[in-house]
Order: structure tokens, then C-alpha cells, then sequence
């Protein structure tokens, strides 16, 4: 079937398969696809992706497109499908996920206007009017979660430099994008992150100097095995007063710092119901982040009255780990009591039994007021080489400030306090 956009090609093998991917998510998400047939696929794909989509004239298409041709027409003319398209341009993967939920919106809209009673469908094609009211309310709705999967692509490009990650395959992992693209919770966690410009930008990963390390730049003094090569050419006896003076030009050589894994301990009692355990979420998601730019394990854990599973993210975080992370923040809700002493030995443990012998940072994200053994804390935190940073949020604990590396709180909930907590 030819296509209603000029210079696409329906049977070329690339566009066979990107019609075909979209069509497979719709059938997961939707549960079938009766409407969307491979040139509507096609033609969704294309009007994202292509820079500027041009529509041939009516004359040129067959009366069987008719219906396609008068949607892809109003939602080209969509300011919301213009920002949607802002981010597809040129973008393989963000475009079959956008027209795979263009696509399901479609399938449902048309659905229901066949059900309706007393609806043009049930008697032929719907109305020209009825198709453009689909197209601006589709654009309208797919828009913000758009949003939410470009979110998540950003959120996962931090920390992507070489060595510290493999590449975030979109559409791999397309059906569970689109689900967590529509879940409330996951959409806010990801709003209050995106308010911060960029954090991985406002880390730096640690060095220690060493001298057979990388050269990172230049600096002044007498460390021979690091001279640059100019200063051997100058006179011997300038040479010699430069060397007594420390002040010859040397290679500043570092190695990356190597450090254990970013614990986090979050409290999930009642008390942290709404928009705290919103915030820590998204605090927990950061600290993600800071793991991933200095090459760190990454360990999560749930408490209430007791510690809950062991989430742990390895320095080489596959596209699946970050999925089921999420899953996992939009699975969990409040509820309980709170025992501090029990999460914080429970996660000393944890680091323990590994093998990393460089030093952890412990990450307590509470608002309790429990009361904590803190002589027995702080000894187990000494032997396991940790780190307490205690975030309270909207509360104190003198027991928890004793025993704490870094200790703060968090009254007003924002994503400045997020950057706080995570730069470290």
C-alpha cells in the first residue's frame, strides 16, 4: 500500500520493520490492533522522524487512505505533535516508541467511536470532523508521555561516558517504556528530576595522583619521572636552578579514585507517604546517577520496621537493570513502622559480604524520630569502612547526627536539596 507522505517507501526494508515493531507494541500495550494496519505504522514513524514530513495532495491518494491522509494532515497542523516532534527528528528509537503510542491512542479512539451509539462509524468511515477531533485530542495526550520516555533516555545518558555503561537500547525494551511512560508516579519522580539542568555535568569524578597515571594537565614542580620533554631542552645550568627551585614544567598524572559501592536506605513507613517518598524516589534515582559517573556499584534497599529486598545495580548497567528499577520505585508505597538500627546493620552487612575493601557511602534517606544504638553503629560503620550521610527530611535525630559522615535536612522537598544530598 503506497504511502500518503511523499519519498516514503512502504516496501522498503527498513520501513517494513519499523511498521512492524509498532505494530508489535500496540498489539502488547493495546491488546490487538484492528485499525492500525503497516501503512498507518509506517506513515507515523515517518511524520515523526523525517525533518520536514510532506504530505502528498489529496489527488494522489487512493480512496482507502483517505482516512489516514486526513488524520496524519490535522496532526501535522498540532502544535502538541510539533513539541512531540522536537525530539523525535533524526531519532530512530524515540520515533518508534512516539508512533507506537500515537498508534494505541489511535486504536483505542477508534474503538470506542465504533462502539458509541449512534456513531458515523458504525454506518462506514467516520466523519472528516471526527478524524481531526481524534488527531488533536491524540496529540494532545501523547505528548506528555512523550515526555516521560525522553525522561527516561536523558536519565539514562548520565554517567554514559566511556567505561561506565552499555548503550540504553529504546526500543529493546519498548512495551515496559511505554507502561512506566503512563504511570503517575514514575511521570512525577522524573518531573521533579528533569528540573535539574544537568547532574552528571556537576560531578566530578575523583583522582589520586600517581605518577604513571593519565595525563590530566600540567603543573609546577621537581618530580623528575614527570618532566615535560621542553624543559630537558633548555641550558644545563637553568636547568639546575629550576630543579633546586621546584618550578619546572611537569605532567599533572592521576588515576580515578576507586571507591566502594553508593548504598541507599529509604524509609518507607507511613510517615512518608505523598510527596516525601515522591522526593526520595527521585533523590534515590540522582544518587543512580552518581554511581554511574564514578563507576560505582549501586545498592538500594526499602525499610519499614524491617529491611525489605536488595535491589543492586552493577558499574556496567544494562538497559533491563534500569527497567525493572523503575518498576520496582513505581511498585512501592508507604506503610509500616520504622526500625533505623536494623536497615543500617542490615545494609554494613550487605557491604561486608562483597568484596570491595574501598570505602562505601551509606545513604539514609528517613524523616523517623527512632531511636538509634549509636556506640553499636558507629563501631559496625568503622569496621566496614562506611560512610552515614543522614538525610532528614523534615525532622532531626541527635543519635543519627553523632554517628553520621555528613548529616542534613531536607524541609523543602526540592530538587536544589537533591543536588545537595548527591554532591557529596
Amino acid at each position: 500500500m503506497p504511502s500518503i507522505l511523499r519519498g516514503v517507501d512502504h516496501k522498503d526494508p527498513v520501513a517494513l520493520y519499523r511498521g512492524e515493531k509498532i505494530i508489535q507494541l500496540v498489539k502488547k500495550v493495546h491488546g490487538k490492533a484492528r485499525f492500525v494496519d503497516q501503512a498507518f505504522a509506517i506513515d507515523s514513524y515517518y511524520s515523526l522522524y523525517l525533518p520536514y514530513p510532506i504530505l502528498k495532495n489529496l489527488n494522489e491518494i487512493s480512496r482507502d487512505l483517505f482516512r489516514n491522509y486526513v488524520f496524519f494532515k490535522h496532526l501535522l497542523e498540532s502544535e502538541d505533535f510539533s513539541r512531540i516532534r522536537y525530539s523525535t527528528i533524526g531519532d530512530s528509537a524515540l520515533s518508534v516508541l512516539a508512533a507506537s503510542l500515537i498508534a494505541a491512542e489511535y486504536e483505542k479512539a477508534m474503538d470506542q467511536l465504533q462502539q458509541a451509539p449512534g456513531g458515523s462509524s458504525q454506518n462506514g468511515e467516520p466523519s472528516e470532523e471526527e478524524v481531526k477531533s481524534i488527531a488533536e485530542s491524540i496529540s494532545r495526550n501523547v505528548s506528555e508521555a512523550v515526555d516521560t520516555v525522553k525522561s527516561i533516555k536523558r536519565l539514562m545518558s548520565f554517567g554514559s561516558e566511556p567505561g561506565t555503561g552499555t548503550t540504553f537500547d529504546l526500543e529493546e525494551e519498548g512495551e515496559e517504556v511505554i507502561k512506566l511512560a503512563e504511570t503517575a508516579d514514575i511521570k512525577a519522580i522524573l518531573e521533579l528530576l528533569s528540573k535539574i539542568p544537568n547532574i552528571s555535568g556537576r560531578l566530578l569524578r575523583p583522582y589520586e595522583r600517581y605518577s604513571k597515571g593519565e595525563i590530566r594537565g600540567f603543573e609546577i614542580g621537581g618530580d623528575l619521572e614527570r618532566i615535560h620533554p621542553s624543559e630537558i631542552a633548555m641550558p644545563r645550568i637553568l636547568f639546575r636552578v629550576k630543579l633546586a627551585e621546584d618550578k619546572l614544567l611537569l605532567y599533572d598524572k592521576v588515576l580515578p579514585k576507586m571507591l566502594g559501592p553508593i548504598y541507599v536506605l529509604v524509609d518507607k513507613s507511613g510517615s512518608m507517604e505523598g510527596e516525601k517518598m515522591l522526593w526520595a524516589k527521585a533523590t534515590l534515582l540522582a544518587l543512580l546517577i552518581r554511581s554511574r559517573k564514578e563507576s560505582r556499584n549501586f545498592y538500594l534497599r526499602f525499610f519499614d520496621g524491617v529491611p525489605h529486598q536488595l535491589t543492586k545495580i552493577g558499574k556496567r548497567m544494562k538497559s533491563r537493570d534500569f527497567i525493572e528499577l523503575l518498576k520496582y520505585l513505581a511498585r512501592v508505597k508507604s506503610g509500616g513502622g520504622t526500625d533505623i538500627t536494623k536497615a543500617i546493620i542490615t545494609a554494613c552487612d550487605d557491604i561486608s559480604s562483597g568484596v570491595s575493601r574501598e570505602v562505601s557511602d551509606i545513604v539514609l534517606v528517613t524523616d523517623g524520630e527512632d531511636r538509634v544504638a549509636s556506640s553499636a553503629l558507629s563501631k559496625r560503620l568503622k569496621d566496614t569502612n562506611c560512610r552515614l550521610h543522614t538525610v532528614m527530611i523534615m525532622g532531626d535525630n541527635r543519635d543519627l547526627r553523632k554517628i553520621s559522615y555528613r548529616y542534613l535536612r531536607a524541609i523543602k522537598l526540592s530538587h536544589k536539596e537533591i543536588i545537595q544530598i548527591v554532591s557529596f
